[in-house]
Parts: structure tokens; sequence; C-alpha cells
């Protein structure tokens, strides 16, 4: 029993320091997220590129594979050394996703609208996606800092939590 408390505050003090990480520092957390990601491409890579180089030529694995070790060793020397890139990037996809969403939503709306009666509230969900997009292009990199801030506040919220349950219920 001792051993599963452990664990229990080992986890509700992680979710705590890292929502007051992210909370506090959205720009590095995200930078930092993005490197790692990066260096978790690297290693597979060069584990590849390493395991097929000492090989032995006749059992060597197909080229496929040596381009897999290629491919993922640069991405992740892309993502290390150009984290603002990278994030600017995926929130620009993010961005272009959004808007194009509430603008479908809204024709689909227009569509159904001369086959039935619809409801002008409606429209508000596929309105505010519209807006979402058009926010997330004009500013990425704010987005995904106020993105980190939530994912923050979500993990200190659930730290706290942990510790209110935990102590209520033992």
């Amino acid at each position: 029993m001792k051993q599963t408390v452990n664990y229990f505050i080992l986890r509700a003090i992680s979710a705590i320091v890292l929502g007051a990480l992210l909370i506090l520092c959205p720009q590095s957390a995200i930078l930092y997220v993005v490197i790692t990601i990066g260096i978790l491409f690297i290693i597979p890579g060069l584990l590849l590129l390493v395991s097929y180089f000492t090989s032995n030529k006749a059992k060597r694995p197909n080229m496929p594979l040596l381009l897999a070790g290629i491919g993922s060793l640069l991405f992740g020397a892309i993502l290390v050394a150009a984290p603002h890139f990278f994030v600017n990037i995926l929130m620009l996809l993010l961005g272009i996703i959004l808007l194009l969403g509430g603008i479908e939503q809204i024709v689909v709306l227009i569509r159904a609208r001369k086959k039935k009666t619809v409801s002008i509230v409606l429209y508000i969900v596929p309105l505010l996606i519209l807006v979402a997009g058009v926010l997330v292009l004009l500013n990425p990199f704010k987005t995904a800092e106020t993105l980190f801030i939530l994912i923050g506040i979500t993990c200190l919220v659930y730290g706290i939590m942990e510790f209110i349950f935990k102590k209520k219920y033992n």
C-alpha cells in the first residue's frame, strides 16, 4: 500500500510541476517539446544506420530500411535545429484546417437551409471554428503558447485534484 501512495504522490507532484512550467514558460516548453520530438526521431534513425552498416553485407536489410533511417535522422535534425520553423508550419496547417473546416460547415448549413429550416444557432460553432482558424493564421506562435498554457492549467488542476481525492478517499 505504501508503494501505491508513493506513486500517487510522484504522479500528482509531477503533474503540478509540469503544469506550473507550462503556465510560466509556454514559449520555452513549445521549443523543448519540438526538440524532444526531434531527438526521438534521431535515435531510431541512428540505430537503423548503425544496424545497417554493421550487419553482414550478405545479410543486410533492404534499401528502404536504410532510407527510413536517413529520413528519420534528417527530420529529427531539422526539428532540433529549427524548432520555431516547425511550430510555425504546424500552426499554419492547423489554421488552414480550422479555416477550411469552418467554411465547409457553413456551406453545408447553407445547402441544408435550402431543403429544411436550419436554426441560426447552428451557425455559431462553424463561425467560431472559422474565427479560430483566422486567429491561428494571424499569430501562430502566440496560439501555440495559449495551447500550452491551457495544457498547463489542465495538468495543474489534475495534480491538485489527485491530492484532494487521495486525501478525501483514504
